[in-house]
């Protein structure tokens, strides 16, 4: 963990992002468990009797639906509209976890954005599977950055429950939680060096210490929205 400074040269987001070098853990993913129940004591079976069969897969009883939501997690049907929400710039808040979809991806700088609708379709095209509901806005969470581009998480919320277990790569989480300050970031993705410098200044003006990640929600839908009209809210969470 460090303290984010604006003392430092920040003429580009990728330097300040440079500097997040621990992944903070999101919650596991919320797996169902199942336990196999003990053997009931009893009589010892007389020696003529035949051994059962062992059960085949198909055989199994088929697990109960899982609800892949945890106690830890707010569950809000339906969402509310983020575009409802006001504009901020360093008002502490406090994020509340809601049961996502997740996916882990790296991006380069150069198609960075490309990259990030891409999987975020993705979690669309999986969760449309799993019959489960988007609700809410989609984050991205940085976890790693270097010269040549990022490794990020991708996270849908959502509402409903399923007895299937997510593929290609995707887990059942929750949502970033904790005390932060949210900055809202309107217009194209390419064009947020500026608002990601004024974090660092007041981080350093107020001498505030961030966790080593950022987290940007999208008020507006980036899969649909033209990035001249993109509404990003950046959260910052603090130790």
């Amino acid at each position: 963990m460090m303290v984010i400074s604006s003392s430092r040269a920040l003429p580009r987001r990728l330097l300040l992002l440079l500097a997040l070098l621990a992944v903070l853990a999101l919650p596991a993913p919320l797996r169902a468990q199942g336990e196999a129940a003990p053997a009931a004591p009893g009589v010892a079976a007389p020696e003529t009797a035949p051994d059962p069969a062992p059960l085949d897969e198909d055989d199994m009883i088929a697990p109960p639906m899982v609800d892949p939501r945890s106690v830890e997690t707010q569950n809000v049907a339906p969402a509310p509209d983020p575009l409802s929400r006001p504009d901020g710039f360093g008002e502490p808040a406090v994020m509340q976890p809601v049961p996502v979809l997740m996916k882990k991806a790296h991006a380069t700088w150069d198609d960075a954005f490309t990259t990030i609708v891409a999987t975020l379709k993705q979690i669309d095209a999986e969760m449309a599977r799993l019959k489960l509901k988007a609700n809410g806005a989609s984050f991205i969470i940085y976890t790693s950055t270097d010269d040549l581009g990022f490794d990020f998480e991708a996270a849908v919320p959502f509402e409903g429950a399923t007895a299937e277990k997510p593929k290609d790569g995707m887990e059942f989480s929750a949502s970033p939680a904790g005390k932060a300050l949210r900055f809202t970031h309107r217009g194209p993705y390419d064009a947020m060096d500026p608002t990601y410098e004024q974090i660092a200044n007041l981080l350093d003006a107020k001498d505030l210490e961030a966790q080593d990640v950022y987290v940007e929600e999208y008020r507006s839908d980036p899969r649909s929205t033209p990035e001249d009209d993109l509404v990003i809210d950046i959260w910052v969470p603090l130790k």
